[in-house]
């Protein structure tokens, strides 16, 4: 293990984050802008200029074939800004995404250009767990508000998805493998296993185009809970994954394209007590998802609409059983017109529905009874908004939009955003300062208002105001970047105790304001044609509340080598400062805090391209073999090793 760590200690795909432009845009400030054509509309930015406001991270193919055989939150955990709580756990542990000292329901997942989410969730978030990383070609994260382009509630981050799509004629055939170790920081090298499988078969005919892919992924020997201090080793616990996907398309012309989709993805992880007891509990969660996009490119205008309707069931087997589903919809239809090289404009409409069913037990032996049906938790929205963009002089910029939210339950409500930038330059140097105040409105979720333990009606929604500002300099193909950040929560929806004497807790609004505020620092360095680094910073603060398992400090550090045109090494280094977390006591019956300690996180991959139509990747996740426990009383990682190899024909 020594020697194959020093190996492959530099290792890594580094983490290709463009910020302000996921489509490699030309580093110069003053040169003409691309025209309308080269536009990345599946983000709606309607300038590839550095004059935008918007902050784009952009993860390609590349980077992502580096993380073969691990999860989308351990790719999103190496992202400046973000942290996903669950990344160094058990492979099954919920993830967590925090992003801006936000969490789930502040960020808004969408892939292949509509928002996802399971209706049924606390948070009405989206399980990361669900989606194989082999099914996504890139990743796009807007940080910052961005509800007027992408959903009322986009209030901290926006995280675009878009999957692979076969585009050349003719036939292709990928076939990927993954074998590794899964193991805790004080398990034997080889006391757990993880194995990953994925075939795509793919085929252009004319204007044709199908595709299908399967995959399935298991691990085992990792205990979801952590053995306590002079404790035996708990029995593991397994975690299981498989994903189809099957998708038509039809592009007759460059002027306008269809596709339709069908996916079905699965999940089973064995679980432990919550008092961190061993126990053979277990869950499955399974999503059915379809969907569609049009496209169509006019002269000085594109339109595009996407849309998505999804089934999710999660079924708990436990002492106290329970069936959730989750039925969900959303379009979202735009048009994007470039009336002029100073003016361009985004207008669209979004809308959709979703409700949820519940059904519970309150004993292993106990019959399920239904508690809560979807004809009594069905909600509407529907979302008309603009977005105005005007350029002066390739220098300044200025963004300006509205939208307008219409919820079935809360009415009508208005977020907009107002953001602007200016660049210049100096001697060899490139500057530029921008600045960005946008609106929030999240409503509360359908388990929040309707769970009949822990439910409450009379919920109000929640509202999110946010100011950014910040500065970049570009030299020579360097970027160093800094932007500061504050946002404030008003009537955010919160478990809170209601009766102190009968231990009684319910959703309820907090009353007072909550605010965040931070920094995010960014460095990208191209030290030479083989080489280069980029380096994170993010500091979170909240003067009056405290922000539970998220770092208030962050580093990320990722470094690329390449040493041929077959072969890479590099190295993905994360510091994680210490988080507060809160339990609660079996025996006092009172919810503790507790201090998570901090922990660094190295991990090196090596990349190499066998032959012709073979490739490589041997990856060492947590080369310290540190213990970066997730949440108190709950198992960590130590170090593991993967295997991937990859046949493309």
């Amino acid at each position: 293990m020594l020697v194959l760590a020093t190996f492959t200690g530099l290792a890594s795909g580094a983490l290709a984050q463009n910020l302000n432009d996921s489509s490699k845009q030309n580093d110069s400030l003053m040169t003409k802008r691309d025209s309308l054509s080269t536009v990345h509309l599946t983000t709606k930015i309607l300038s590839k200029g550095t004059t935008s406001s918007d902050r784009i991270i952009s993860i390609d193919q590349q980077v992502l074939k580096s993380f073969a055989g691990q999860s989308l939150a351990s790719v999103l955990n190496q992202i400046g800004g973000i942290e996903v709580n669950g990344a160094t756990g058990h492979p099954g542990q919920n993830s967590g995404l925090y992003v801006r000292g936000g969490n789930n329901r502040q960020v808004l997942v969408m892939i292949d250009g509509a928002v996802v989410n399971d209706p049924s969730s606390i948070a009405t978030d989206f399980d990361l767990r669900l989606l194989a990383i082999n099914q996504i070609e890139s990743i796009d994260v807007i940080k910052g508000p961005s509800s007027v382009l992408y959903g009322s509630g986009a209030a901290t981050a926006v995280i675009y998805i878009k999957t692979k799509a076969h585009k050349d004629q003719g036939i292709s055939v990928n076939l990927e493998q993954v074998l590794g170790t899964n193991r805790g920081p004080n398990d034997d090298p080889l006391s757990g296993i993880s194995r990953h499988s994925t075939l795509r078969v793919a085929a252009r005919q004319g204007a044709w185009v199908f595709q299908a892919q399967a995959s399935g992924r298991f691990t085992d020997g990792l205990s979801a809970v952590a053995a306590q201090d002079g404790e035996a080793a708990l029995n593991p616990d397994e975690f299981s994954q498989t994903n189809g996907r099957f998708l038509i398309k039809y592009n007759p012309s460059e002027k306008w394209s269809m596709e339709q989709f069908v996916a079905y993805d699965f999940i089973r992880q064995d679980y432990d007590r919550f008092d961190y007891r061993d126990a053979t509990f277990q869950s499955t969660s399974t999503l059915w998802r379809t969907g569609g996009s049009f496209y169509y490119n006019g002269r000085s205008s594109k339109y595009e609409f996407h849309d998505q309707w999804s089934q999710t069931e999660r079924v708990i087997n436990s002492d106290f059983p329970a069936v959730y589903k989750g039925l969900n919809y959303n379009a979202d239809q735009f048009i994007t017109t470039k009336w002029s090289d100073q003016l361009g404009t985004v207008i669209g409409t979004q809308g959709g529905w979703s409700a949820m069913d519940l059904a519970q037990a309150f004993g292993p032996d106990l019959p399920l009874s239904t508690s809560l049906r979807p004809a009594d938790s069905r909600v509407y929205f529907l979302d008309p908004y603009l977005n105005t963009q005007w350029n002066w002089k390739e220098q300044w910029q200025i963004d300006a939009g509205l939208r307008w939210h219409h919820h079935q339950t809360y009415g009508n409500q208005l977020v907009y955003q107002l953001g602007g930038s200016y660049a210049w330059k100096s001697a060899q140097s490139q500057w530029q300062i921008f600045a960005k105040h946008g609106t929030s409105f999240i409503a509360p979720s359908l388990y929040q208002q309707f769970d009949p333990i822990y439910g409450n009606t009379d919920l109000l929604p929640e509202f999110n105001r946010t100011n950014e500002f910040g500065v970049e300099w570009r030299f020579s193909g360097q970027k160093i970047s800094i932007q500061y950040f504050d946002r404030l929560e008003e009537q955010a929806v919160s478990f809170l105790l209601i009766d102190p004497e009968q231990f009684v807790y319910q959703y309820a609004n907090n009353e007072s304001l909550q605010k965040r505020r931070g920094l995010e620092a960014d460095v990208i360095l191209k030290m030479s044609q083989q080489a280069n680094l980029t380096g994170h910073y993010t500091y979170i603060h909240s003067p009056d509340y405290d922000l539970l398992r998220i770092p208030p400090h962050k580093f990320n550090i990722n470094a690329n080598y390449t040493l041929s045109t077959e072969e890479s090494i590099g190295i993905r280094w994360t510091w994680s400062n210490a988080r507060m977390d809160q339990f609660f006591n079996a025996n006092t019956f009172e919810t503790e805090s507790v201090s998570l300690p901090s922990y660094h996180w190295l991990e090196g991959v090596y990349q190499c391209q066998l032959s012709p139509n073979m490739s490589g990747v041997l990856a060492i996740t947590n080369l310290l073999n540190q213990s970066a426990i997730p949440i108190y009383g709950y198992a960590s990682q130590g170090r593991n090793v993967r295997l991937s190899l990859r046949w493309d024909f």
